[in-house]
């Protein structure tokens, strides 16, 4: 599980991708909003995480094993 919390004082994309750049999760995240993701069912790789929102954005790997 991984909890995730918008501490952006805007509206937030989150989007969950493989390394082949699979989309596996989609959503948005208002102000303060959390989140938990189970990804037990992904499968074992390297996942990459990308928060946007209309000023800016960035991204942090997981390791899924």
């Amino acid at each position: 599980m991984i909890s995730i919390k918008n501490k952006e004082n805007e509206e937030c994309q989150l989007i969950v991708v493989d390394q082949k750049g699979r989309i596996y999760y989609e959503t948005y995240m208002q102000p303060e909003d959390k989140l938990t993701l189970d990804i037990k069912e992904l499968f074992t790789g390297i996942y990459t995480l990308i928060f946007k929102t209309e000023s800016t954005s960035f991204t942090q790997q997981i390791v899924k094993y």
